[in-house]
């Protein structure tokens, strides 16, 4: 056996597909419409929530994530509600509404939390949870609440937890334990729940877990079980290694399995109509084609059911249909509604938008030091290091597909501090002609990415988003009427998932006698026995909004 072959398709993270079926994919003429708002990176799970709203979770950025929620009966912007925001800076990847009205907001590096409208626990390993690494939640017909760990299944009864570790031996990766990494969880109308693993898939019956095979092999990788109205359960995954096939789509009618399709899926549902809907991978010999797709009701139990591929590229996830009937799904740049004509992406990633700085918000501190230090005896007094800040009057950045192209910002300097050096306890003569230079100016001319400017933002979803992070931001600085290019680091983050804030953190040092600010230099360290350096470093935190 190639366990290497076999290995990094298992890490591509979705299901790639092999056999040879043909099948007729007809396309939907589309529309398609942009709406500014919304989460915009990797979509990795839809839930609905109560009312008719939608729970929609997933990272926001390169590193962390959040859920949030979509209210219909709202419009605009504020339809969108980040739920997580006050939890901290965390891998949200799954989201649950219970029947009581509790939510749960599963993370793959900090375990679980539930917030009950009036308070937040926080579930871990020290709680008793399996594993911190939680990619599934889900409630059964009384109550109980089920996660998928990467430690095995948690079962919490609402006091405790109980875990179900390596139920059965595995029966192909054997040398590994990936019958403990559970990718999803559902229950039957019998009762009975599903798991899908990394390894092998099982139902448990409340009793044992029992490995699910077909022509005597398992099913591996599962991370999409569903039931339909006819009691008939939907899979997706790996089976037949032996043979060379490498999976696909299939269902299973209480007594044996029948292959649907060769197409993978991440997620599957059944809308009202009676039609199956996927996301995931759709060229047998390539797992980076994936699509969303339609199976047409009609031809559900038919040898060649008829597929419509709605949308096309590299990434797609989470899958749910609305109260109204439409169709969301979500990629690795956001989510999207589809309504049968139209597809909504409710954020933009075409063209530049302009985003304003919030200047209480924002700050910039500088900070300066002598050039000799100040001694009492042989105590070191210190380097005469001053900090102080200055107002920002107003500014604005430029993002084009999350890039930062662009920007200016205006500075108060009336507001801005002289040197106190309070070790040497020595005042010093104004830095600044206020009056004749109240304002100076910075204009971003050119924004260098941390891979020499070679990091491109994705169009087609194949990749996590890359932007967050170090870019090299050059631009003109203009004090005492001087203007000079300046070139400094800066880290980016899009903070809250949506298009509405941007924060950057750099810091810039500058030789302050090149724009003619020469008070205390060093320059004439022999004239006045006593020098303030050249260098001055201004850091600067800047959030900017839409």
């Amino acid at each position: 056996m190639n366990y290497s072959r076999v290995y990094a398709l298992f890490l591509t993270f979705v299901f790639c597909t092999s056999c040879g079926q043909k099948t007729n994919v007809p396309k939907d003429n589309i529309k398609s419409e942009i709406k500014d708002i919304g989460p915009n990176i990797m979509v990795r799970n839809i839930k609905k929530g109560r009312n008719g709203t939608i729970l929609i979770a997933g990272p926001n950025n390169s590193s962390f994530g959040d859920v949030f929620r979509y209210d219909p009966s709202r419009a605009g912007e504020k339809s969108f509600t980040n739920l997580t925001s006050k939890l901290g800076q965390h891998i949200f990847w799954d989201a649950l509404e219970d029947r009581r009205g509790n939510s749960w907001f599963t993370t793959t590096d900090s375990g679980v939390y539930y917030d009950n409208g009036k308070s937040i626990q926080h579930f871990t390993t020290t709680e008793g949870l399996a594993n911190n690494r939680v990619t599934s939640v889900y409630e059964d017909r009384v109550g109980i609440i089920w996660f998928g760990t990467a430690g095995g299944v948690s079962r919490y009864d609402g006091r405790s937890f109980r875990n179900f570790t390596s139920p059965n031996a595995p029966l192909f990766f054997k040398d590994r334990n990936w019958n403990n990494d559970i990718h999803t969880i559902i229950e039957d109308r019998a009762g009975k729940l599903w798991v899908g693993t990394r390894g092998d898939a099982f139902v448990y019956d409340g009793k044992k877990f029992t490995t699910l095979t077909h022509k005597g092999e398992p099913f591996l990788d599962v991370w999409a079980i569903m039931e339909d109205r006819k009691g008939t359960i939907w899979l997706s995954g790996y089976n037949g290694f032996k043979v060379g096939r490498t999976g696909g789509l299939y269902r299973y009618d209480g007594s044996s399995f029948t292959k649907v399709s060769e197409r993978g899926a991440y997620a599957i549902i059944q809308d009202k109509k009676g039609n199956i809907w996927t996301t995931g991978p759709v060229n047998p010999a390539n797992w980076t084609v994936q699509a969303l797709s339609r199976y047409d009701a009609t031809s559900l139990y038919s040898n060649n059911p008829t597929i419509t591929e709605i949308r096309s590229g590299r990434t797609f996830l989470g899958l749910l249909e609305a109260n109204d009937g439409s169709i969301w799904f979500g990629d690795a740049t956001g989510v999207y509604r589809y309504d049968g004509k139209t597809i909504t992406d409710f954020y933009n990633k075409e063209g530049q938008k302009k985003y304003s700085i919030d200047t209480k918000q924002s700050v910039i501190v500088w900070k300066g030091s002598r050039l000799l230090g100040g001694w009492e005896g042989t105590t070191f007094l210190g380097d005469g290091t001053s900090t102080g800040d200055v107002d920002i009057v107003k500014g604005h950045l430029l993002i084009d597909n999350r890039h930062l192209v662009g920007g200016a910002v205006e500075v108060d300097m009336n507001t801005i501090e002289k040197f106190d050096d309070q070790p040497l306890r020595n005042k010093l003569p104004p830095f600044f002609d206020v009056k004749k230079f109240p304002v100076s100016t910075f204009t971003i001319t050119k924004v260098e990415t941390g891979n020499d400017g070679n990091t491109k933002v994705p169009t087609d979803g194949s990749i996590k988003v890359t932007t967050d992070g170090n870019i090299k931001v050059t631009g003109n600085l203009t004090i005492e009427g001087i203007t000079k290019a300046v070139t400094f680091p800066v880290k980016m983050n899009f903070k809250d998932g949506m298009d509405g804030t941007v924060e950057m953190n750099g810091t810039l040092i500058i030789d302050r006698t090149a724009w003619g600010i020469d008070s205390g230099s060093e320059k004439y360290f022999y004239r006045s026995g006593d020098a303030i350096l050249g260098d001055v470093k201004l850091l600067m935190k800047i959030v900017a909004k839409k």
